[in-house]
């Protein structure tokens, strides 16, 4: 790794499908009607003459495991970058059409991810030819009052999920913590002008879902930050670890609150044009959680009985398929003093706080919805609680002790990238 002068290039695209294609639901699909939000791929290309780095932000539910690796491969045949190189990652958007798989969902609709699989590559391409001399920095901000922990410990049921309905006079204390804290990684011009604007911020998008297409919390983010600006400057959605997390507040409050949030970090972060960039990738196996019999079925009689048939369902696919473990990738960027961790599906919040303690970074951005799609990762505690997030489906793939693993294994990649080097985790940004 080399510590050289920072160039970086932004390119995005519209990625909206046709009106009429089935979205994303909870628990089954729905059909669109019209256009909210565009939805878009973003790609952000950094270099400093020798580490080359791609940042690729989709405002998808997510992808399946064979288009996130046909995706990867376009991107490397149209750029020349290497796998460790480029970053993928999903925003976790209900307002776009099935990419992967959810409970109770609708085939994969392939049509429109062989679109995705071909456009994204000239993006980055794109990114990649409009390089210019730029600097980078990082900072963060708190917000504890727009997160809560949505599992909820009872009285007699164990755990809850809050927006599946909570009993009356049951609920005791939330299961586990919260990340308050939002980070933001700044792109500025060589004459400080901001080019690109990456945030972070763990709790989970669920937005309103209606019948529109639509980008959801990042899109209506992006809008608002170009209106505050008077320009538009690229913000790219980089998911926290929250599949146990939401929003307190309602959509348009959340959108007012982030897009705040982007433009003081913006403000208060200073950039530095001399970085060192550094990559590295690691494949892991996860553990499967154990289809062999329907285990959630008295759980899920007990706390959503309408649900029985839904996830009856999902366990038969799953023995169908017939998998014996979760093949998957870990990938971390150096960004100077600074980390961007890809996580593959969707992490527990506890997941997140586990590598950001242990990261040798000054401050570690630490993203879901990296590669292909394996579904919410919880952690041991969860599975002893039960719930909705322990309910196996596809898209609740990995089993028992993978939250904790992916995390030691996002740890050990950011040390490897600073060689034994620790920044003070409260120095000055």
């Amino acid at each position: 790794m080399t510590t050289a002068r920072l160039q970086a290039g932004i390119s995005e695209i519209q990625i909206t499908p046709e009106i009429g294609v089935e979205l994303v639901g909870e628990f089954g699909p729905r059909p669109s009607t019209g256009i909210g939000t565009p939805l878009m791929a973003k790609a952000l290309v950094l270099s400093n003459g020798t580490e080359i780095l791609a940042i690729v932000s989709l405002d998808l539910v997510g992808l399946d495991d064979k288009a996130s690796a046909r995706l990867v491969q376009g991107i490397r045949q149209k750029t020349g970058l290497p796998a460790e190189a480029i970053m993928v990652l999903c925003s976790f958007t209900r307002g776009a059409p099935y990419t992967t798989a959810r409970v109770g969902g609708s085939e994969l609709n392939q049509a429109y991810l062989e679109k995705i699989i071909k456009q994204v590559p000239e993006v980055v391409a794109q990114a990649q030819a409009a390089l210019q001399n730029a600097a980078l920095g990082a900072g963060h901000v708190l917000l504890p009052h727009l997160v809560y922990n949505h599992r909820l410990m009872t009285r007699n049921m164990k755990t809850v999920t809050a927006w599946l309905g909570v009993p009356k006079n049951e609920v005791l204390e939330p299961e586990g913590p919260v990340d308050p804290e939002f980070c933001e990684i700044v792109i500025r011009d060589r004459a400080g002008f901001p080019i690109c604007l990456l945030w972070n911020f763990p709790a989970e998008i669920r937005d309103v879902q209606d019948s529109l297409i639509s980008a959801g919390l990042p899109g209506l983010v992006q809008a608002e930050v170009d209106a505050r600006l008077g320009k538009h400057v690229p913000v790219l959605c980089l998911p926290g670890c929250a599949s146990n997390i939401s929003f307190t507040r309602g959509l348009d409050d959340c959108v007012d609150a982030i897009a705040s949030a982007v433009i003081a970090t913006y403000l208060e972060t200073s950039c530095d044009p001399a970085i060192r960039l550094g990559a590295a990738l690691e494949k892991v196996i996860l553990p499967v959680r154990d289809y062999s019999q329907f285990w959630s079925k008295p759980d899920i009689e007990l706390k959503r009985p309408d649900l029985v048939g839904v996830y009856q369902h999902e366990v038969e696919l799953l023995q169908k398929e017939g998998a014996i473990a979760i093949p998957t990738t870990v990938q971390v960027f150096r960004l100077g003093w600074f980390a961007l961790v890809g996580l593959p599906g969707a992490p527990f919040v506890e997941v997140g706080l586990n590598v950001k303690s242990e990261s040798p970074a000054r401050l570690t951005l630490v993203a879901g919805g990296y590669g292909g799609d394996i579904g919410q990762v919880i952690i041991k505690q969860a599975f002893d609680d039960e719930g909705f997030e322990a309910w196996t489906a596809r898209s609740a793939r990995a089993g028992y002790g993978g939250g904790e693993f992916l995390a030691e294994q996002a740890v050990k990649l950011s040390r490897s990238l600073w060689k034994g080097e620790r920044v003070r985790q409260d120095d000055s940004i």
